[in-house]
């Protein structure tokens, strides 16, 4: 099996679809599905793999192997329990570590943080 092969079964499978319900969500065939995760097919092209990224919920930069970097990863070392307990905590998920929050749930927090910081200095 190719990395690329790999990648798309492991998104897929997390995402709880299979192959032939990956296909008809991006236009491809079953097989074709098939061929990619066991790398018979190398190559796809743009539009399969912004198709695969959009029904996978990935970035299609993970589709080249590039790792992604979550929004965690830029908060450094000494504020992590600040962010978790002051913002996350706060406006987000409590008693959870940074490690388990997404980004889209990360965001909502620190907006809602900023929202409320821009709101005191306003008023």
């Amino acid at each position: 099996m190719s990395e690329l092969g790999e990648r798309i079964r492991r998104a897929r499978q997390k995402r709880n679809i299979t192959g032939a319900q990956l296909a008809g969500c991006i236009g491809v065939s079953a097989n074709y599905i098939s061929e990619l995760e066991r790398g018979v097919k190398k190559n796809p092209s743009m539009q399969v793999i912004a198709g695969l990224a959009e029904v996978l919920g990935c970035p299609v930069d993970y589709f080249f192997g590039v790792e992604e970097k979550r929004l965690r990863d830029y908060i450094p070392e000494d504020l992590n329990g600040y962010v978790r307990e002051s913002i996350v905590g706060r406006y987000g998920a409590a008693e959870r570590d940074l490690q388990e929050i997404g980004d889209a749930e990360m965001m909502e927090a620190l907006v809602e943080y900023l929202r409320e910081m821009k709101n005191r200095s306003e008023g």
